[in-house]
């Protein structure tokens, strides 16, 4: 029996979601069927007497508290981004209420021009979302970053990516941050839909996973794939779902077939968009593909991060001892984000939020920043025992785990530190080291950053080190590097400039200091700097 109570003082809760484990359960021992229904909690409007579905965890469920942050945070960059292609949500937080949203219906078979009109909106949709680090499946760590542990609210499946009639044409109505449960009703065809085995064929035709081995996935199944490739993939797969190809298609038809099948023939969305738009009508599209972002990495997700920890740390006091890594370990993230974010304008703020960051996880990678803050805060004996520390912590260990009643549960997350956070450690003991004047130290140091991770940083600082020690020729090759990597970097090029002109290489030193002028146009101390050099301009 559901218990009284209202979201928000708006939404009067009629029936509350039922887990998927469980209604698997008793359809599997009681032979009672489940449908949609069952998996929301739903409510009706208070002002407008509407009713609304919501997207809430199952009580209790600290295991999944990271992924109701992020999901709440998507839904409000939905909100944010007000598209017509997305399910309208009324309220975020805690859970997601959405208005009603149309019924969910197999795909339809459409004209090739109404499919692409389609499968370019939901490109509109994705576009955006990869913009604040929302796309893929799974939740990732790419290059090193400490990823905020969560899945990825996007589901590509009819329960959750809806087609509906408009004035008569076909579109889309997106729920977006999606209800993951729902993709469990699009595994089985319906038995009263006589068409429901013809187009379970066709969609296994088209890329399912049953009959593919393990090291041969299509891309938009791979875990191990691009995040942006994984999405592409499904984008195009929903456009031939949509209008599967036939004789004599167009080159796009082809190319988008190609994608689906995991060939790299666009980079990002705003590229596959494209491919969509010379199968449909031009009206308005120029104006939209100019307004979709272009992104081809996934960036690290944007949450508000204020928002977390004060929720964090209002759950951390009723938590118990094994409930705590589930809430502990990404809130430390969120501060080390936070922390991140404050370092070049609020240093001091940056430290306390990375010094409450090493008391809820005291792993290298926090080691690391807290000894770049207190460097550049100059309290430079501190630092070195933060890096010290850092270099103390283990690199790898496997998650520990504990069984209750039955089930082991990850009391931590394992801990794997990647060549990244390695060369971040010791380009900051080695940077602490040249100040210090331990040149030695400094050099070692450096050059381990670089061979761990060449990075146009890394190379400067190097350089600084080898012209310190007085190997000029080793400062200049470095110093160049590091300007062929970031070429619209003035101080790097000043530095080889100065490096060039030590050694004697005059009309090296004059070109970069042709470029410097044109890039420091109006700029008083850059000329200051250009005309120390003899024949400067």
């Amino acid at each position: 029996m559901t218990r009284p109570r209202t979201i928000a003082d708006r939404f009067e809760v009629v029936a509350s979601g039922r887990s998927l484990k469980s209604l698997r359960w008793e359809a599997s021992r009681r032979h009672r069927p489940y449908g949609e229904d069952d998996l929301w909690t739903l409510a009706v409007d208070r002002r407008t007497g509407a009713r609304v579905r919501v997207l809430e965890p199952p009580d209790e469920s600290v295991w999944l508290w990271a992924a109701c942050m992020w999901t709440e945070a998507v839904a409000r960059h939905v909100v944010a981004a007000a598209s017509p292609h997305t399910v309208p949500i009324l309220h975020v937080g805690p859970g997601v209420v959405f208005a009603e949203p149309p019924p969910a219906v197999a795909r339809p078979r459409l004209p090739p021009a109404q499919a692409a009109a389609c499968a370019f909106a939901a490109c509109e949709v994705v576009a955006r979302l990869h913009a604040v680090g929302c796309g893929g499946e799974c939740g990732r760590s790419a290059h090193g970053r400490l990823a905020f542990d969560m899945p990825t609210p996007i589901d590509f499946g009819p329960h959750n990516l809806r087609m509906t009639r408009r004035t008569g044409d076909w579109t889309i109505a997106w729920l977006v941050p999606s209800h993951l449960a729902l993709a469990d009703l699009d595994l089985a065809p319906p038995e009263t839909d006589p068409d429901a085995l013809a187009r379970d064929l066709q969609a296994r035709l088209a890329g399912s996973i049953t009959d593919e081995s393990p090291d041969d996935l299509p891309p938009k199944y791979d875990p191990q794939s691009d995040p942006i490739a994984r999405d592409l993939a499904r984008l195009a797969g929903f456009y031939l779902s949509l209008a599967p190809p036939e004789r004599g298609r167009p080159a796009a038809v082809d190319a988008v077939r190609r994608l689906a099948a995991g060939e790299p023939v666009v980079r990002d969305v705003a590229g596959l968009a494209r491919l969509f738009a010379e199968l449909g009508p031009a009206s308005d599209r120029d104006a939209r593909l100019a307004a979709l972002p272009v992104v081809d990495v996934l960036p690290p997700p944007v949450l508000d991060w204020d928002r977390v920890i004060a929720a964090g740390e209002a759950r951390l006091p009723g938590l118990v001892p094994r409930q705590r890594p589930y809430v502990v370990l990404p809130l430390a993230v969120a501060y080390h984000h936070r922390a991140s974010l404050r370092a070049a304008l609020a240093p001091e703020d940056a430290l306390r939020d990375v010094d409450r960051a090493v008391e809820l996880d005291p792993i290298a990678p926090y080691h690391i920043t807290r000894a770049v803050l207190l460097d550049r805060l100059g309290r430079r004996d501190e630092a070195r025992a933060a890096i010290a520390a850092a270099f103390a912590a283990p690199e790898w260990s496997d998650p520990p785990v504990e069984e209750v009643g039955g089930i082991r549960l990850v009391r931590a997350h394992p801990v794997v530190i990647t060549d990244r956070e390695r060369a971040r450690a010791h380009a900051t003991r080695g940077t602490i080291a040249l100040r210090d004047g331990d040149l030695a130290l400094a050099e070692h140091d450096l050059r381990r950053a670089v061979d761990l991770d060449l990075t146009a940083a890394h190379l400067h600082a190097l350089g600084a080190a080898l012209y310190a020690r007085g190997d000029l020729a080793g400062a200049a090759a470095a110093e160049a590097r590091a300007v062929e990597l970031e070429p619209a970097s003035a101080r790097y090029r000043w530095d080889l400039v100065v490096s060039l002109h030590r050694l004697g290489r005059r009309d090296e030193a004059l070109f970069h200091a042709r470029k410097l002028e044109a890039m420091e146009a109006g700029d008083p101390s850059g000329r200051a700097r250009r005309i120390r050099l003899p024949g400067g301009a």
